[in-house]
């Protein structure tokens, strides 16, 4: 149990109430700012004051107890990022985090680290407190979920917007459909462009026609790349992509996307191998007579039923880009 003596945040006024916060500087924390507050109810806040443009891409975890918040000061249009303990029981564990924060924060060589250090820091913790890490997930999962996210920035977000695209996002729920738009439904299937010219249908379900909506297989096509080959993404590239054009664009859809990404497994402190440059997709209208398995083909017969489907069976319904695109605008 903390003592007076040794509490920082003992003898801090608290704040008035409304957004502005009557910080303490934590002196070893200089060059940067890093503030000690406690709000209009007496709660604990440890927050960095920083230029909006270092915090570019960030996201936040959601860590129980404890609220993470990322806003602009009003005053002078500074960003600033914060911590706050909401149960004043758990004040001991709180000043250690914080303790570890302005460690690592003063350690950083410019502010842009600055920024990055205290973010990452509330990772690491978010993941202690979880008590442990994800696994790691497997290269054809990482493959898959490049897949859905370039579709999410590079096809769907760019007529639709991109709110609608994070919205629509089904496949981190292992919902049937990877996109579930107002009058579409795309389902993503990423290949290697070594891989043999087909894919893996996983459900039955996945083909299956959704009443009041078109239905398109969205096929991307990947090489294998290293990191120095312009335009390579690994999963932690692809992501960083999505979230700064969220900040930028969209920054009220931040929450879903970052809801959405932590169900898909991913985690930010993980070493992902897949590297890949994309090379191609192509979109295939799935109608009557498209070569698929759904629900009842067989009354009597087998389910969760996978299988795997040649592209070169698919050529009567391949879509030139053109009609894709006018599709996804809305003019089909």
């Amino acid at each position: 149990m903390i003592g007076k003596s040794n509490d920082p945040w003992s003898d801090i006024p608290a704040s008035p109430p409304g957004p502005r916060l009557n910080g303490r500087l934590v002196a070893e924390s200089r060059p940067w700012e890093i503030f000690r507050a406690l709000d209009h109810l007496g709660r604990r806040i440890l927050f960095l004051v920083h230029a909006r443009a270092a915090a570019s891409g960030i996201a936040l975890p959601k860590i129980a107890g404890l609220d993470v918040e990322a806003r602009v000061r009003s005053e002078d249009g500074k960003g600033i990022l914060s911590v706050t303990l909401e149960n004043a029981d758990d004040a001991d564990i709180f000043t250690r985090f914080t303790d570890d924060i302005i460690e690592t924060v003063a350690a950083a060589r410019n502010e842009v680290t600055a920024v990055q250090s205290f973010v990452g820091r509330t990772w690491k913790w978010h993941a202690l407190l979880k008590g442990g890490r994800k696994p790691t997930l497997s290269r054809e999962v990482q493959l898959g979920l490049i897949g859905e996210l370039w579709t999410l920035l590079n096809i769907i977000a760019p007529p639709r917007g991109l709110d609608t695209a994070v919205m629509g996002w089904r496949g981190s729920q292992r919902a049937p459909k990877d996109f579930e738009l107002s009058d579409l439904c795309i389902e993503c299937k990423a290949r290697g462009a070594a891989s043999r010219n087909k894919v893996r249908i996983t459900s039955e379900h996945q083909l299956e026609d959704v009443t009041g909506h078109q239905l398109i297989l969205l096929v991307l096509t990947f090489a294998s790349s290293g990191e120095e080959d312009v335009g390579a993404l690994d999963l932690h590239e692809m992501v960083g992509q999505v979230r700064s054009a969220i900040t930028s664009d969209a920054p009220q859809a931040s929450k879903a996307f970052e809801a959405a990404l932590e169900d898909t497994g991913y985690d930010d402190t993980h070493e992902y191998d897949v590297i890949v440059l994309h090379r191609a997709f192509d979109s295939y209208r799935v109608r009557d007579g498209f070569p698929r398995i759904v629900p009842g083909a067989f009354p009597n017969g087998p389910v969760e039923v996978a299988y795997d489907l040649p592209l070169s069976d698919l050529t009567a319904f391949h879509m030139s880009e053109q009609d894709f695109n006018g599709l996804l605008a809305g003019k089909d």
